[in-house]
C-alpha cells in the first residue's frame, strides 16, 4: 500500500509546516491544492505569527514583485492574516503599508479586512504612516505595539538642507503628537497597545498634558470622547514621569499596566519643587483605573527623591492584586543616595517596595541589583530576613534569594515560587490547561524562577518533546535575565536533577541569544546531551 502525504491530519501538516517561514510556505505550498490552501489560510488563523516583513533574508524585491501579488491574488488568504509585524532594523520598507495595503489611493478599502494586530518596530516617521495608522486604531486594529526610534532621522538628514528638515520633523512630531493623543482618546479601539517612546523628546512626552485638562467637564459623552474605553493592557517605555501621569486619565478601563523607564524614575520638575507634598500624598489612581489588577515596573533607581516617587507611586496603585518590579541601582557615592546605603533586605522591600496599604494584593515578585560588599554571612542574613519577618510570612513571600557577584560587587535579589501556579505563569502557550501531562509543546519564559521549573519538568510534562525559551513578554531582556544569568554563571544551583529525559528539540528565542545565562544553560544541555535538535 502506497501512503499519501494527503492522509495525514491537519494536526501534523501544521506541525510540519511550522518548521518554515511563512515566505517559504505560501512560495512552496500555496496554490498546490485546496486543502493544502485551507490549512495555511488555518494557520494564519490560529497562530499570532501571521507575516513578518524586513527580516533578514526577505528583501524588499522579493515582498513587492512575489510574495505581496501572491497574497493579493487569494480574498481567502487575505481574510486569514490577523497579524503583520513590521521591522525598521533590516530596511525602511514601510511604504509598503501605503503602496500595497490599500486597494484605492482613498485609502477606504484595506486589503487585510480581518487584520488584528500590528506590530511596528523601530519605525521611521512619515505622514503616510501616520495617517494609516490613525485610521487602523479606530476601525481596524485590537493590537498595536509602536517601537519609535528618534535616531532614525539622522542617516536621512544629509539628503535635505538643514532648514528644510527641521521643517519637515516639527510637523511630522506635530502629527506624530496628535496620533498619541488618539490613541488615548475615544477615537481608538484598541485593547492592547504597546508603546515605546523612549527615543523621543520631552516635547512628545508631555502631548497628553493639555488632553488631560479637558477633563474638567461632567458631560458623560465629552468624558467618553476623551477617554479610551477598550484599552486593557498598556506597556509603555518612556524617559518622563509625567506622561504616565497623563495618560492614566484616559484609561479608565485598563486592567494590566507595565511601565519601564529608558533611563531612571526622575520625577518632573514640579515633583522636585513640592517633594514635602509628594512625600505625604495619599492620592489614589482607584477612581482613575478601578480595573486595574496588575502593575509592572521596570527602572534604574538614582537617588532618595526616586525612591519617594516610587513609594507615591505604589501607594496610588495600592488596589491591584500582582505586582511586579525590577530596580537597578548605580554606584552609591552621593549624598542623595542614603536609601541605597541601607541593608537590602526583608524590611527594605517592605519600606520602599510595596505599597503603605496592602489590600488586594496577592501576587508580588521583585528582583533588584544594587553595587555593594557582600559576605556569606551577609547573604544569609539577608535570605533569612525573609523567612523571620511576619509579613511576609503571612502573605507567603519569603521564598526569596540573594546571589553576589563578587567580579562586579553586584547583589542580586529577586524572588520566585517553586509551586505549579508559578510554573503555570512561565507558560505562554497553554495558560488555561491544568492536565499538563498531555502537553507536547510548550514556550517558557526567561524567567528567575526558570531553573527550578527545569528540576520538576520531567515530573510535570513527562510527554513534552518540543521547549521554546523565549524572553518574558513586554520586558526588557537585562532585567528579567540578568538574575537567571547570575545562578547558572555562579554555580549556585545544583543542575544535576534537570534532565528533561524525554526532549527532542530545544528552541532559543532571538532575543535572548546573546544571554550569558541562556549560554549557560544551552551549554549544560549540550553536555548532558538532553536536546537532540537545537535551533
Amino acid at each position: 500500500m502506497i501512503s499519501k502525504l494527503e492522509i495525514l491530519p491537519n494536526e501534523i501538516f501544521i506541525n510540519i509546516l511550522s518548521y518554515l517561514t511563512w515566505d517559504e510556505i505560501l512560495i512552496s505550498l500555496w496554490s498546490l491544492n485546496k486543502r493544502i490552501n485551507s490549512i495555511i489560510c488555518l494557520i494564519f488563523t490560529i497562530k499570532k505569527n501571521g507575516i513578518t516583513f524586513n527580516y533578514p533574508g526577505l528583501s524588499y524585491q522579493k515582498i513587492s514583485e512575489i510574495l505581496l501579488p501572491l497574497i493579493f491574488k487569494s480574498s481567502l488568504l487575505c481574510s486569514s492574516i490577523k497579524y503583520i509585524h513590521l521591522n525598521g532594523n533590516y530596511s525602511n520598507s514601510y511604504d509598503l503599508i501605503d503602496r500595497y495595503f490599500f486597494y484605492n489611493k482613498d485609502k477606504e478599502s484595506f486589503c487585510f479586512p480581518n487584520l488584528k494586530s500590528l506590530n511596528i518596530t523601530q519605525f521611521l516617521l512619515s505622514k503616510s504612516l501616520i495617517e494609516i495608522l490613525s485610521l487602523l486604531v479606530q476601525y481596524q486594529l485590537n493590537e498595536l505595539k509602536l517601537i519609535y526610534s528618534e535616531n532614525e532621522y539622522r542617516p536621512f538628514a544629509y539628503q535635505y538642507k538643514h532648514s528644510s528638515f527641521i521643517f519637515n520633523k516639527k510637523n511630522l512630531m506635530v502629527m506624530f503628537e496628535k496620533f498619541l493623543c488618539q490613541i488615548f482618546s475615544g477615537q481608538c479601539q484598541l485593547i492592547s497597545l504597546q508603546l515605546d517612546i523612549s527615543q523621543s523628546n520631552s516635547l512628545i512626552h508631555q502631548c497628553l498634558k493639555s488632553h488631560s485638562l479637558n477633563l474638567s467637564s461632567n458631560k458623560i459623552d465629552d468624558l467618553n470622547q476623551l477617554n479610551c474605553l477598550t484599552l486593557r493592557y498598556l506597556h509603555i517605555c518612556i524617559q518622563y514621569t509625567y506622561f504616565l501621569e497623563h495618560l492614566i486619565e484616559h484609561v479608565p478601563n485598563l486592567e494590566r499596566l507595565t511601565v519601564r523607564f529608558q533611563h531612571s524614575l526622575k520625577p518632573s520638575d514640579e515633583s522636585y519643587s513640592n517633594i514635602e507634598k509628594l512625600t505625604t500624598s495619599n492620592e489614589s489612581w482607584f477612581n482613575k483605573v478601578p480595573k486595574l489588577k496588575c502593575f509592572i515596573l521596570k527602572t534604574r533607581i538614582f537617588n532618595d527623591l526616586e525612591f519617594i516617587y516610587l513609594k507615591w507611586l505604589l501607594n496610588n496603585v495600592n488596589h491591584i492584586e500582582k505586582l511586579q518590579i525590577s530596580l537597578i541601582g548605580q554606584e552609591i557615592w552621593r549624598n542623595d543616595q542614603i536609601i541605597w546605603k541601607s541593608v537590602i533586605d526583608a524590611n527594605f522591600i517592605r519600606q520602599y517596595c510595596l505599597p503603605d496599604k496592602i489590600i488586594n494584593l496577592i501576587d508580588f515578585d521583585f528582583y533588584i541589583r544594587s553595587k555593594r560588599q557582600l559576605s556569606l554571612i551577609d547573604i544569609e542574613k539577608i535570605q533569612n530576613s525573609f523567612q523571620i519577618d511576619s509579613f511576609f510570612i503571612k502573605h507567603q513571600w519569603t521564598n526569596v534569594r540573594c546571589f553576589y557577584d563578587e567580579n562586579k560587587s553586584y547583589q542580586h535579589l529577586f524572588s520566585f515560587t517553586q509551586n505549579k501556579s508559578e510554573c503555570l505563569y512561565m507558560l505562554t502557550k497553554y495558560r488555561c490547561i491544568d492536565n499538563w501531562p498531555n502537553i507536547r509543546c510548550i514556550q517558557l519564559n526567561f524567567h528567575p524562577s526558570l531553573y527550578l521549573f527545569l528540576e520538576q519538568f520531567d515530573e510535570l510534562c513527562p510527554n513534552v518533546s518540543s521547549i521554546m525559551v523565549r524572553p518574558e513578554n513586554y520586558t526588557y531582556e537585562s532585567m528579567i535575565t540578568e538574575p537567571l544569568t547570575i545562578s547558572f554563571e555562579m554555580g549556585q544551583r545544583s543542575l544535576n536533577d534537570i534532565r528533561l529525559e524525554n526532549v527532542t528539540k530545544l528552541q532559543f528565542g532571538s532575543c535572548c541569544s546573546c544571554s550569558s545565562g541562556m549560554y549557560c544553560l544551552l551549554f549544560f544541555l549540550l553536555t548532558k546531551n538532553e536536546a537532540k535538535s537545537l535551533f
